[in-house]
């Protein structure tokens, strides 16, 4: 029997990998996605199997896993300009962020952020966050998010979020609104107006100003206040000063979205 020629058997299984591996994915490997722009003390970076530092310029590539505890925060800037605060005890991951082809997709494992994102004009642009139990789809916009204990809230501080649950139903949240996904398969509720309240309670949760310490947080049912004395500038939206019977916009607790090993859960 015939053998065939080494250099044609090598270049069948060389044929064979690239069909198997999407070339996507090897391009993606080490690819910038931004920076961290500021830091309070206990953030990390995991890239893989490494724990890496995330001081200021610290550089964050696609797949990175943004990580802060209670005493940290972050600001990273992502290539096209837009912005995400994270706030402490949290944890997220770029997963993908294409500027060029305005496509981008942040997994929130658990905890709060606050995204400012740059506007979209591209006809297929995509900036979504993703969670356990639902998607956040913007196309130019600035609004916090928080995600603990399997429940899923936005408030939109400018623009509109598409705010859809596991099974794809959605709804659209506008500027100075607030809404819920109670669980992966339960239909979002509906939007209602923020309280100043709760635009300040976002707003201080996120925070990533000069100077600022992280507070303690101060734990209320399956809801958590974080109380802090600072000045805040919560953008001019027309709303009412009513307070509601609901939680605060930050969350934490056992069960989907509790960060690891955190005896406060």
């Amino acid at each position: 029997m015939k053998t065939g020629s080494p250099f044609f058997a090598a270049l069948a299984v060389l044929v064979s990998m690239s069909i198997a591996i999407p070339a996507d994915v090897t391009a993606q490997a080490g690819q910038k996605a931004g920076q961290v722009s500021r830091a309070i003390p206990d953030v990390a970076i995991a890239r893989g199997t490494q724990q890496l530092p995330a001081p200021v310029k610290a550089l964050v590539d696609w797949g990175d896993v943004v990580k802060t505890n209670e005493g940290g925060r972050a600001r990273v800037s992502l290539d096209d300009g837009s912005l995400l605060n994270v706030g402490s005890s949290s944890s997220l991951a770029v997963t993908q962020h294409d500027s060029a082809a305005q496509q981008t997709q942040i997994e929130l494992t658990y905890g709060r952020m606050r995204s400012q994102v740059v506007k979209q004009s591209k006809p297929n642009a995509k900036f979504e966050v993703h969670t356990g139990v639902g998607v956040a789809g913007v196309v130019g916009t600035d609004f916090f998010l928080g995600y603990m204990n399997g429940l899923f809230q936005v408030i939109v501080f400018d623009g509109h979020v598409k705010f859809c649950n596991l099974d794809g139903i959605c709804v659209d949240v506008l500027a100075g609104q607030i809404a819920t996904i109670r669980g992966g398969h339960q239909s979002p509720d509906q939007p209602s107006q923020a309280t100043a309240a709760e635009l300040t309670e976002a707003t201080i949760a996120t925070s990533t100003g000069a100077g600022l310490v992280a507070p303690p947080v101060h734990h209320i049912g399956p809801w958590t206040w974080v109380g802090m004395t600072v000045l805040v500038a919560v953008p001019a939206i027309a709303i009412p000063i009513a307070t509601r019977g609901r939680p605060a916009p930050v969350v934490t607790g056992p069960g989907n979205g509790c960060p690891p090993n955190n005896p406060k859960c």
